[in-house]
């Protein structure tokens, strides 16, 4: 079983996703700059819109909520949830449009296809993005055929937890050897979310991290990229 993130491993979105976020928060909350401090790396996207809405004091922190104190001005997370998702898949499929340099990564497309035609390969996600926004990038880039299925950013906040529903799902009721499951991704988190699972890392340097920082966090293989479609399909399928 092979799962892989989305954003700077299979493709790179030209900012598509970031700039349909902040226009959809800008819509709904009239904020400009909610997401300048929030991390994106790695990380789900509840996790970045829970961070955006509690630094521009639409949620509180933990530590308010928990010492009782209202811990938010508006309805409440879930549904405030639904309704930025639909607000910003409406500006995706417009800004996936409209940026420049959007692309697959090198070798991607050739690999998948390789993948898809090797009997008992099961490829599928482990990505940080809500469901719909993954198959809405996959789609633009020509590589939505190749993955039907995985753990998304709307299955949970912890990369973790994605990771093991994304194996369950693939699985389909069958038992799966964790050591028999490979990640690939681009961040520490993807590696970290691998290990809590048992699973092994194929990690790429085409994100913002190095490829020796990548190795210091305990990938098991650390290539540039995806390219030598050979080389990476004897590691995935050895």
């Amino acid at each position: 079983m092979i799962l892989f993130d989305v954003d700077q491993t299979l493709l790179y979105s030209g900012g598509a996703g970031s700039l349909a976020m902040r226009r959809a928060f800008h819509q709904l909350y009239g904020i400009d700059d909610a997401f300048r401090r929030v991390e994106y790396s790695g990380r789900t996207d509840i996790a970045i819109l829970r961070d955006a809405m509690r630094q521009s004091g639409l949620l509180a922190s933990p530590e308010a909520a928990s010492d009782g104190r209202r811990a938010s001005r508006l309805a409440d997370f879930p549904s405030e949830l639904a309704r930025f998702q639909e607000t910003y898949y409406r500006y995706l499929e417009s800004t996936l449009r409209e940026v420049d340099g959007g692309r697959t990564m090198p070798g991607v497309p050739e690999l998948l296809a390789a993948l898809s035609a090797r009997d008992g390969a099961r490829q599928g996600l482990a990505t940080g993005n809500f469901r719909r926004a993954a198959f809405m990038k996959l789609r633009h880039f020509g590589l939505d055929g190749y993955l039907a299925d995985g753990g998304f950013g709307d299955d949970a906040e912890d990369r973790g937890e994605l990771v093991a529903i994304a194996i369950r799902r693939l699985a389909d009721g069958a038992k799966v050897d964790p050591a028999s499951v490979w990640v690939v991704g681009d961040t520490m988190l993807d590696i970290e979310a691998a290990r809590a699972n048992g699973a092994r890392v194929l990690a790429v340097a085409t994100g913002s991290t190095p490829a020796e920082a990548l190795r210091t966090a305990g990938a098991d293989l650390v290539l540039a990229d995806l390219s030598d479609r050979e080389a990476v399909l004897a590691a995935l399928l050895g």
